[in-house]
């Protein structure tokens, strides 16, 4: 499996030139579109909370760098789990005629993502610069924290991949099921202290991750180192069994979706 991945990496890289291509061929405002969706978000939470539509209790953090911060970590995981489905499914016309390496897919779909994650990094970095947060060196480690969130969304995805070719309703329903779970996530509010709300977030595993990216980027103190490494190396044994899935059951999809 690792050789394959090794041997996938230049056809990844001109599926991923390709699907960069084929993306913003006709868009005027380019990759200005990576960053609408959170700001637009972040912007629309910022104006309930200012007006006290929305209740929401105190940060360690001034609000709106709380709520941009965590759109945008939360648009990362989200464009992780999303991007190996899509990719795998522009090339499965490819696939079912010819013998290629199937990790190659998932490898430039994960490159999109790193591609996006750098450039949301700048706005990040714009945004702390605004509010005039004082640097910290332990805000450095917060990329490797970025990155853990790609592991986590890409190894769900990952998952969904085999389901997703064989049936379409995987596509619609994981789009349903991230905007669910980004409400029962503590992107926008503070991780909630009763139960059962308590509870939901304890049984998250993206959250210690979010949480603490969050924290490295805004203050430089992460309140759970523990859970974060805990949840970070969860997340590195769960991508491994994900690619042991998708290389068992990928030839047996690619039979029945081209039978």
């Amino acid at each position: 499996m690792m050789r394959d991945l090794w041997i996938a990496r230049d056809l990844a890289w001109q599926l991923f030139i390709r699907e960069i291509s084929q993306r913003y061929r006709q868009s005027v405002f380019g990759f200005v579109w990576v960053v609408v969706p959170p700001v637009a978000t972040a912007l629309l939470f910022v104006f309930l909370n200012s007006y006290k539509i929305l209740n929401i209790t105190t940060t360690d953090m001034p609000y709106p760098v709380y709520v941009m911060l965590g759109t945008v970590l939360w648009q990362i995981f989200a464009e992780s789990v999303l991007a190996p489905l899509k990719a795998f499914q522009s090339c499965v016309p490819i696939m079912i005629k010819i013998n290629m390496p199937r990790e190659a897919p998932i490898l430039a779909g994960v490159a999109q993502v790193l591609l996006f994650m750098i450039i949301q990094m700048v706005l990040m970095v714009c945004l702390l610069l605004w509010f005039k947060v004082t640097f910290s060196p332990y805000m450095l480690l917060a990329p490797g924290g970025m990155l853990a969130l790609v592991v986590f969304g890409t190894t769900l995805g990952i998952f969904l991949v085999p389901l997703g070719g064989l049936y379409k309703d995987v596509t619609e329903g994981s789009g349903m099921f991230l905007r669910l779970m980004f409400f029962l996530t503590p992107v926008v509010y503070p991780p909630p202290r009763e139960w059962p709300w308590s509870l939901v977030v304890t049984l998250n595993p993206v959250v210690p991750v979010l949480q603490g990216t969050r924290e490295l980027m805004a203050t430089g103190v992460m309140t759970d180192p523990l859970g974060f490494v805990l949840a970070c190396a969860g997340g590195v044994v769960a991508l491994v069994v994900a690619l042991f899935f998708y290389r068992i059951s990928i030839p047996v999809v690619l039979e029945r979706m081209g039978a």
